[in-house]
C-alpha cells in the first residue's frame, strides 16, 4: 500500500438485481463513532455508495455528471460532491473487481481520490 491507502476484508452479501449488481456489507468499526452499513449498487457504467449508521452519505459515481450530497456525522452535515473521472467495473456471479478515479470535495475540502474493490465469493476465496 502507499500513504493514505486502507484494505481491509469484509463479509457480505453480492447478488445480482433487476438493476445489475449489489453489495451490502458492515464496515469495520475502526474508530468510536459506531457501526456503518455500506452498500453499494452497480449498473449501467455507474455505481452508488451509501452508508447508513455512524456516517450516512450517498455518493453515486458516474463519469457522465457529477454528484452533489450530504455527508452526515455526529459531528454535523457538509455538502458534499463527487466528480468521477473513471470507472470500471467487470462484475459477475463470482463477483469481481470495481475501481474508481474522482474528486471527493466534502466542506470545501478537496482530496483527490482512487477506489478498489475486489469482490470475491466464498467459491472464490
Amino acid at each position: 500500500m502507499r500513504g493514505g491507502e486502507s484494505a481491509y476484508t469484509v463479509r457480505g452479501t453480492w447478488e445480482r438485481t433487476a438493476e445489475g449488481w449489489l453489495l451490502a456489507y458492515e464496515e469495520p468499526s475502526v474508530t468510536e463513532m459506531g457501526a456503518v452499513h455500506t452498500a453499494l449498487a452497480c449498473a449501467d457504467g455507474r455505481a452508488l455508495l451509501t452508508r447508513a449508521g455512524a456516517v450516512r452519505s450517498a455518493f453515486r459515481f458516474d463519469p457522465r455528471a457529477p454528484h452533489a450530497s450530504l455527508y452526515e456525522t455526529a459531528y454535523g452535515s457538509f455538502p458534499a460532491e463527487v466528480v468521477t473521472h473513471a470507472l470500471r467495473a467487470r462484475l459477475g456471479e463470482r463477483g469481481g473487481v470495481l475501481e474508481a478515479r474522482y474528486t471527493l470535495t466534502i466542506g470545501g475540502a478537496v482530496q483527490e481520490q482512487a477506489l478498489r474493490i475486489l469482490i470475491q465469493t466464498e467459491e472464490e476465496a
